[in-house]
Order: structure tokens, then sequence, then C-alpha cells
């Protein structure tokens, strides 16, 4: 990997500071491309290098002279730049408060349009939805989005069950029209068509950005640190950092990512390997995809918080960032360069291992059957998952099959521990088992791989075995097989109809429940099937019903596991089209925050339901 080759094609400096997050860049006249962002406040900075200074009420910066200032009369949450009127071809600038939206051609000084946006302003987009020929202004609120016109008419709104963070308008599914991705801090990616989401991708953390990619992929930041691509809907690959994505651009057939300390990596669009890294002396505002120089190829565009602008041309694979350096080896012979080499430290550690057990030795009776460190060869690592009402949690359970102990074991889940991703349990000399149980609570109903690595030896040993494994929770892995005398309420439930075999409902319920033992038929005449489930996460009871006529009955009073139960049986078995009815003799859970609403908007594929 090469760090300290890669040079920037054009540097400058803003002599501003720059709010993360908020910064565009746009053609404000058509041709040349201006740097806007966001410098405080209530403050807008310009920078046009190349149309003089910018008329109207933006005034010259006193710090720069290619940089105009736009003072407004509130906080600066969102900056976005498209062309929105029809009747030209110039970017319109897009700025959002916290509960306004103007629209404002910088050009010829004129405000397009000035809306109130009742449910706030986190970020703002500009492109092609759905059979709107015209570009839309879409609007990302707390809980909802909304596209706008040129003159501000709202031309459709949706809920969304969160804040949302990131948006992109993308081909999803290779119709020849836009539909709308939102992600939000409930960690969901969802895909808006028509009016209707038609897909919710679950991930392991608030989403903040999302980039397209080619045709049929896009690329993704989390909160966490992760970032990977999806295509169509498939996630190809994800790596994860102690550093927290900025922003993701595509460029040169590799997709590159800037991070919040600065940093900036290119990286291979197959496996998320990194081929070229450079480091800012500051942290980073912003990453943008432009043709700021006018050459004709749009460059990687990078803004320090201190306003420091670079600019770094594509990445190409056959001659890197300096077109007079020697001829680098393929990507095969890397590879297996890199291949072998893994393999030479593996085998060296593990000769190192085995001389250190032989140079070891005990006078005690056991060291006369075995070395000090010696293991069996035939020693196995055993995981279970049980769910335990006492502790209301899961015990993660690792053994071994033989008199060897766990001495250590390290978990690793997105999303379950709320101290971060990793879990190390190592207990006392005097506890040490070949038993090791580790609870775990996860607070989403997301299926999430559990991968353990785990030391084994003997008690006194000096060194251990690695055995690594993976464990799989299913989705609704918190609730268990209720008490024979819990009893349900019956106030609040949903309804639907289907015409499936109970024998598939039954292979549906043991794929997505941890049940101490598999749910059965009492034999194959059996048309109906009923289950009472316990959460261990807040002790409140499901109930489900699957008549012989095919009557469904979920009883619950969270809508928001109605939704996701709904949705996970209509994925599984393949429905387009189904009618709900959600009933609830206490009306609170219906209209409080609009719950009603965005269970309807949310389930997805598109349901038809309805609320009584």
């Amino acid at each position: 990997m090469q760090v300290s080759t890669v040079q920037p094609v054009f540097k400058l400096e803003l002599n501003h500071k720059v709010t993360p997050g908020i910064v565009t860049i746009a053609k404000f006249d058509g041709t040349h491309p201006c740097l806007t962002a966001s410098a405080g406040y209530d403050k807008i900075i310009i920078h046009h290098p190349h149309i003089g200074v910018v008329s109207g009420r933006a005034q010259r910066s006193e710090a720069h002279g290619e940089v105009s200032e736009l003072s407004l009369s509130q906080a600066v949450i969102a900056l976005a730049a498209g062309p929105l009127r029809p009747d030209c071809n110039r970017d319109m600038l897009l700025i959002g408060s916290p509960s306004q939206i103007l629209a404002y051609d910088v050009h010829d000084n004129t405000d397009l349009f000035f809306k109130d946006a009742p449910d706030g302003v986190n970020v703002i987009t500009v492109g092609t939805f759905g059979k709107h020929s015209e570009p839309l202004a879409f609007v990302g609120g707390n809980s909802s989005v909304q596209g706008l016109s040129w003159q501000g008419t709202e031309l459709f709104w949706n809920v969304v069950s969160g804040k949302v963070c990131a948006m992109i308008t993308f081909d999803f599914d290779k119709d020849g029209e836009n539909e709308l991705l939102v992600g939000s801090d409930d960690s969901y990616i969802r895909v808006l068509k028509n009016n209707q989401y038609i897909l919710e991708i679950a991930e392991t953390g608030p989403i903040v950005c999302l980039s397209p990619v080619t045709e049929v992929r896009f690329s993704y930041g989390l909160a966490n640190g992760t970032i990977g691509i999806y295509e169509e809907g498939i996630r190809l690959w994800r790596v994860k950092s102690k550093q927290n994505a900025l922003a993701l651009q595509w460029s040169g057939e590799t997709l590159v990512c800037c991070w919040c300390n600065g940093r900036v990596d290119w990286r291979d669009g197959t496996t998320g390997r990194v081929l070229r890294r450079v480091q800012m002396r500051t942290g980073a505002a912003a990453m943008l995809l432009a043709d700021y120089r006018s050459m004709g190829v749009p460059d990687i565009v990078c803004v320090s918080d201190k306003g420091e602008v670079l600019g770094y041309a594509p990445y190409q694979e056959n001659n890197g960032f300096n077109a007079a350096s020697k001829k680098l080896p393929s990507e095969e012979d890397r590879l297996a360069i890199t291949e072998l080499f893994n393999k030479k430290q593996a085998l060296m550690i593990e000769l190192q291992h085995y001389e250190a057990n032989a140079a070891s030795g005990s006078v005690s009776l056991d060291a006369l059957e075995r070395p000090a460190t010696a293991m069996p060869t035939n020693t196995r690592l055993q995981v279970a998952v049980n769910a335990s009402i006492q502790n209301r949690c899961l015990d993660l359970t690792i053994s071994t099959n033989n008199e060897t102990i766990v001495r250590t074991a390290l978990v690793l889940a997105e999303g379950i521990f709320e101290t971060g991703e990793t879990l190390a349990r190592h207990p006392a000399p005097s506890q040490l088992r070949s038993i090791l149980q580790i609870p775990l609570k996860p607070p989403r109903d997301v299926p999430v791989d559990v991968h353990i690595k785990a030391l084994v030896g003997y008690p006194d040993s000096e060194q251990f075995h690695i055995f690594e494994l993976t464990k799989q929770l299913p989705r609704f892995s918190m609730y268990t097989t209720a008490p024979q005398n819990a009893r349900v309420s019956k106030d609040s439930y949903v309804t639907f109809r289907i015409t499936e075999r109970v024998q598939r409902i039954c292979i549906w319920i043991n794929q997505n429940f941890l049940l101490d033992q598999e749910l059965e038929l009492a034999s194959e005449e059996t048309k109906d099937l009923q289950i009472t489930l316990y959460c261990l996460r807040d002790q409140s009871l499901l109930h489900m019903n699957f008549g012989a006529d095919g009557q469904v009955k979920f009883y619950t009073s969270d809508i928001r596991l109605a939704g996701d139960l709904i949705q996970s049986l209509a994925v599984y078995l393949n429905l387009t089209d189904l009618q709900v009815t959600f009933i609830s003799y206490n009306l609170s859970i219906i209209f409080c925050n609009n719950l009603a609403m965005r269970l309807i908007k949310k389930v997805t594929p598109p349901l038809n339901m309805m609320c009584s």
C-alpha cells in the first residue's frame, strides 16, 4: 500500500473554518463549479475562482478575495444544490435550517421558495424520482421525508421510523426510474419507490452516508465505523474502522472513503482492500466528486475543517497517481505474494509454539502423560445459545469436550454490547472450567452474526490454542417459549389472511425464533397452530394464532414488533400484497406519535395495510 506517493493536483486555502458535513459544490452560472460551505452558525461561504465576485446578498470576504459570505438569520443545518428549475441549467442553492427550507438562486439573487419544515431538516438532496421527470428537492426530517418542486410544492411525503441521516436517488431495481434510498438513525436503509417502501435493509448502526457506485451498487457508511457496498440489496463486503466515515465517493473504479480524522482511503471496489491512503493535516469537513479544474474529468475534492481544500485525480490501477513510476505487479501476483506471506507467518508461529511445547516440562504426575501445554488432537469447541428467563438475556455457552479449560473468550457482535462491539471474558484462575457462559442482550430484532475466539488449554498451560467459531442469532432471538400459565392480553392485535400450509409456518418460526425445542406439529393432518412467546427484553408476551381457515392474528401491544413480524413472514412466504387490520382498544397506541402510520409505511415488501 502506498501512502506518501499520492500528491494532490490542486490545493487552496479558504481562510475560513468549515462546518463538517455541510458542504456542496454547485454551478451557479451553469458552467463553473463553486465550493459552498457553512462557516459557522448562520454564515455560508462561496468560493468562486472562475466567475469573479458573487453579487446580490453575498458580500466579498475580507479574508479571501475569491470567497463571498452569505449571512442568514437562522442556523445552517444542511446544504444541497442542483438544477431544480426546469427552464435553466443553473444549480439552485438549498439551505436547511432547523425548521425551514430556503431555495435560493445565487446567480439572479432571487428566492425560489421559502417553506416551513415542521418535522425539522437533517439532510437535503436533489434528483429525479419515479415518474417525476423534473428534479425534486428531497428533505429528510426527524421522522419523515418529502419531495418538493422548484416552486416549493409538496409532491410527495412519507414517514420514516427514525431520524433521516442520509439520502440518495438511485435506480435500485434497474427499471429506468430512480428510487429514493433513505438511511436513518434506527439502523435501516429503506428503498422508496412510488411513495412505497419496497425494501428495508437492517444494519448494525445508524447510517451516516450513502453514495451510488454503479448501476446496481451503492456504498454505505455507519456511525460505528463500518463501510461497505451493496449490490441489488445483497452486501458484497464491509470493513470496520475505529474512525467514523464522513463521505464516500466512487472514482476511477475505486471507492474513496473520507474519515472524520482527515484520512482518505482508496479501496478496491470488489474486496474493500486499501490501495492508496493520504492523511490531511487536520480533521475532514467534506469530500466531494467534482470537475473543479474544468478539465473534463471529476476529481476528488477534500475539504478540511480548517478550510484547506485538496484535489486528487481519479485513481488508475495501471499507473497509479505517478505516471512516471515503475510498472506495478499485477493484481494476481500481489494476491499470491500476500497469501504466501501470511502462510509463512502462520507456519513460523506454529513452529515456535511446538518448539516451546517441547522445551517446557513439569515434574508433576500429569507431566508424565502430557507436556505442560500439549493439546489433545480430538479437542473440540462447542457453542450453544439458550434463553435465560431469570436473567432476561441469552446465555452464550462455550465449552470443550474434554478436561481442557476455556481460558479466555473474545466475542465480536455488532450492535449487541453497550460499551462497544467486542466483549472479552477471562475468569480468575480459581474459576477456570471447561465451560464459560457469556450473557447477550440484542437490543433490536435483527439477525446477528456472533464471532467467537476462545483460548483453550490446560489449567497449567503457558500457551493456548485459539479456536474460532461463528454463531448466528435469528432475528427474534430474544423471544422464547412462554410459561404455560402466561396470560396474554387480547386488547391489541393485527390480523390478516394467508393461504399457506401450516408446515411452512412451522419452519418460519423455527428459523426466526430461538426456542428451547423446535416446534413440531402433532400430526400431518394439523391445520392450525398457536404459540405464546415471552420477550426477554421487556417481559412482554406475544401470541401468534394461525387458524385453519388462513386467518392469522398476532396479539401484541408493540406495533413495531407487529410490523417486524409481518415483514419477516411476508419475505419468507414471498407475498406481494397483504391486507392487514390493526385493532386496539387503547387508542393512544394507534395515534401516539403517528406510530400506526409509520407501521403502514414501514412494512416491506409493499403491503396494502389498513387500520381499524
